[in-house]
């Protein structure tokens, strides 16, 4: 072989030898493995839940009738929820000489000045404008033609609103309710939900027993987040993520998760 020649095998063999190195750092680092499936460990752990309700603020619709319908003392009740706001509304018709306000013991009396020749709409809008000037602190007030609409500020169960001697027809769309909280319980048939690593979906899912437990196995080792779905105290309207995160640190090991606690 001549110089010539044994230069270009030295070449090609540094080519050859680097590129096998190159596929053997290859392949080792392309076995090294993430957080997920394959391994030999296992996380296990509880699902426990409250049941949840927010409360509520009571609406009230009162539909208006004509002044040639309402008597000079026609009254109706109506209620905040801490039982300390209570009012009852009566109509003063100013042809009548005598008085009369049924002076409620407990009650703020709101006063609506009223003709026989009103229509049933100046009825509703002289009743909220009458409301709004005494109880704006307590009731949200809005008119609809004939219908008042009363929606409490403060929500919590409450007494309904009565119509007593009025001729109105005085219906609850909205009950109010108290917020509420159940007792604390192992959660069956809840959904958990496990995140590899710095992922941002999940990588799996499984199902709670009647005891509330689950279980992933075949993992490897590295860091994990498990989650369920649960109502937001803060925000009726959405769900939030209840999360634990757990670290896996040893090949056949199982790791016991804390307690992932949900509202339903």
């Amino acid at each position: 072989m001549n110089q010539s020649g044994l230069s270009n095998f030295k070449i090609m063999s540094r080519i050859h030898f680097y590129s096998l190195t190159a596929l053997v750092l290859f392949s080792v680092y392309s076995c090294n493995k993430t957080e997920g499936p394959g391994g030999t460990s296992a996380i296990r752990g509880t699902v426990t839940g409250k049941e949840f309700n927010p409360s509520v603020n009571e609406k009230t619709e009162i539909i208006c009738s004509p002044g040639s319908q309402v008597e000079h003392g026609d009254f109706f009740i109506l209620n905040a929820p801490d039982g300390n706001e209570l009012f009852y509304v009566w109509y003063n018709n100013p042809t009548w000489i005598s008085d009369g306000d049924p002076a409620l013991s407990g009650r703020t009396g709101i006063v609506v000045w009223f003709n026989y020749s009103e229509s049933n709409t100046n009825i509703a809008t002289n009743t909220a404008d009458a409301i709004t000037n005494v109880a704006g602190l307590s009731f949200d007030v809005e008119v609809q033609n004939d219908i008042l609409i009363l929606t409490n500020k403060a929500s919590g169960n409450v007494a309904d609103a009565n119509n007593m001697s009025s001729p109105f027809e005085i219906n609850i769309a909205d009950q109010g309710e108290d917020e509420f909280y159940g007792v604390e319980m192992p959660l069956a048939d809840a959904r958990v939900y496990i995140v590899y690593g710095e992922n941002i979906g999940y990588g799996d899912d499984v199902i709670t027993g009647g005891d509330g437990d689950y279980s992933f196995s075949n993992l490897v080792k590295g860091d994990y987040t498990l989650y369920v779905v649960s109502k937001d105290s803060l925000n009726p309207e959405t769900t939030i993520k209840s999360s634990v995160n757990i670290s896996i640190s040893d090949n056949k090991s199982i790791v016991e998760a804390p307690v992932i606690k949900c509202l339903y």
